[in-house]
């Protein structure tokens, strides 16, 4: 998976630390969990259980532990 894959302007999030999310445009929130997209319900998010990824490099990391 590479950055370059995805839309200009989406954001990167992790949830609870072990869930990469993505904000992609004109599709919404998406749960890349195990490797796989799906899309994802957003209410369940709340300002102390996500936070913007630091770099895709972060993000990816966590999407790659997710499939072990």
């Amino acid at each position: 998976m590479k950055e370059s894959e995805f839309p200009e302007g989406t954001v990167f999030y992790i949830k609870e630390f072990d869930v990469p999310l993505a904000h992609i445009p004109d599709k919404g929130w998406v749960n890349f969990y195990g490797g796989h997209s799906a899309s994802y319900d957003p209410s369940s998010l709340r300002v102390d259980n996500n936070w913007r990824a630091d770099s895709f490099e972060q993000w990816l990391a966590v999407v790659e532990k997710s499939i072990r």
